[in-house]
């Protein structure tokens, strides 16, 4: 053959006419699906709450939220030894650990309310709780503008709560 390029190209046609395909990496998956429902102790299903999964030994952690039903479903996991947490605001932190192995994994979850109601500031995202900060009086409003302006130019709205100010 005179032209590599004419070369080349009949390789092509003839590994795609055999049917032979690229191995892709990353495709290591398991057919496991890990699902479940939220409930409050009183039996509600609980909407809008962040469900995380985390490998051991990873630093990768996937979130799902529920649905209006309570119901959350993650997309197929790579197998292997797993955390998983459910966490709404007013609400204790529901554990899990986990190996997916199965086809199909379920995790309900009875979220119980924290012992502490004063402790749910502090799962506030740092602008919500910003915003939140009393400003009726002049001193309030005085100090809230300062703790915008002053902690919030350099840092994100929740590292001074982080840090207990």
């Amino acid at each position: 053959m005179k032209n590599p390029c004419h070369f080349a190209s009949a390789i092509l046609i003839i590994i795609a006419s055999l049917g032979v395909t690229a191995s892709i990496p990353g495709t290591a998956f398991s057919d496991s699906v890990v699902a479940g429902t939220i409930t409050s102790v009183a039996g509600e299903k609980m909407a809008g709450v962040t469900v995380s999964a985390r490998r051991e030994g990873s630093t990768i952690t996937t979130s799902v939220f529920t649905d209006e039903t309570g119901n959350y479903y993650f997309p197929p996991l790579p197998k292997g030894k797993y955390q998983i947490w459910a966490q709404a605001l007013t609400y204790q932190t529901a554990n899990a650990k986990s190996e997916l192995k199965e086809k199909s994994t379920r995790y309900d979850f009875v979220m119980q309310p924290m012992r502490n109601q004063e402790d749910w500031i502090r799962q506030l995202p740092g602008d919500e709780f910003l915003a939140a900060l009393p400003g009726e009086t002049p001193e309030d409003y005085r100090m809230k503008t300062q703790v915008r302006k002053n902690c919030t130019g350099c840092h994100s709205a929740s590292y001074p709560l982080q840090h207990r100010f």
